[in-house]
């Protein structure tokens, strides 16, 4: 290739360079402003792309937030519902009621002992219609003034702890609804068995009409038992009245 070809090419090259940055230069500012433009589109779709992941977790976070806030209300407002009627079957002493009715006639006496009270119709209209002992667990249906209940105990069905165990006693009514639980204790000694109740209150407890007619109930058992015991004494008193004259001499 001779020098002139060279020198010509060379010269060619040198224009078209020239001429590219003459154009570059002429545009500069559009290019500019259009790269300063797509940086910012961009710009602003991440910035709302993050924003509208921002909102929704913090949507989500709220919502999470107000459903644990309505459990934790509606816990305390329960809380309150059963305390006061934990209250109610204290201020009515409904548990030591049953069990004196349930441990007095159901569990130890049995219908028979009163058989002479519901003849004279003094056992306010209670009826055992049914006594059962399956799988750990005593029951005794009878009606009340019309009405049907059922007493339950599991205390068969608990294990013993050495010398003590806990258990409950259930009263349900017609519908099999239970009305109270009643958590109790039984410790063995050498005198035998010693039931109490325990303070923490019924585990379940319906309010109702059925309170009172319980606790009439055994307020009646109380004053038959009272009325037995008075008599008893009396029969003990003329004995020993009859044995004394006898030894001293007496007459009338």
């Amino acid at each position: 290739m001779s020098g002139e070809v060279i020198f010509l090419l060379v010269t060619v090259i040198i224009v078209l360079v020239a001429v590219a940055v003459m154009e570059l230069s002429k545009h500069r500012r559009r290019i500019k402003h259009y790269v300063v433009n797509r940086l910012n589109t961009l710009l602003a779709a991440l910035q709302g792309k993050t924003g509208d992941e921002d909102q929704s977790g913090m949507g989500s976070g709220a919502a999470s937030l107000s459903t644990e806030e309505q459990s934790k209300a509606e816990l305390k407002r329960l809380q309150k519902v059963i305390d006061d009627r934990k209250q109610v079957a204290s201020d009515s002493d409904i548990s030591y009621h049953l069990w004196d009715l349930y441990i007095s006639h159901f569990r130890t006496g049995g219908s028979q002992s009163l058989e002479r009270f519901v003849q004279d119709g003094e056992w306010y209209d209670v009826n055992v219609l049914k006594t059962s002992s399956a799988n750990g667990l005593n029951q005794f249906e009878f009606e009340l003034k019309g009405d049907r209940f059922r007493f339950v105990d599991d205390e068969e069905a608990q294990g013993w702890s050495e010398n003590l165990k806990y258990f409950s006693l259930f009263l349900y009514d017609g519908a099999d609804r239970c009305l109270i639980e009643i958590p109790m204790k039984v410790r063995v000694d050498r005198l035998g068995r010693n039931y109490s109740i325990l303070s923490e209150g019924p585990r379940a407890f319906l309010p109702g009409d059925w309170i009172s007619e319980f606790i009439n109930v055994k307020l009646k058992r109380q004053s038959i038992r009272n009325r037995e015991i008075r008599e008893q004494k009396h029969k003990e008193r003329l004995a020993e009245i009859e044995e004394l004259k006898n030894r001293f001499g007496i007459s009338d």
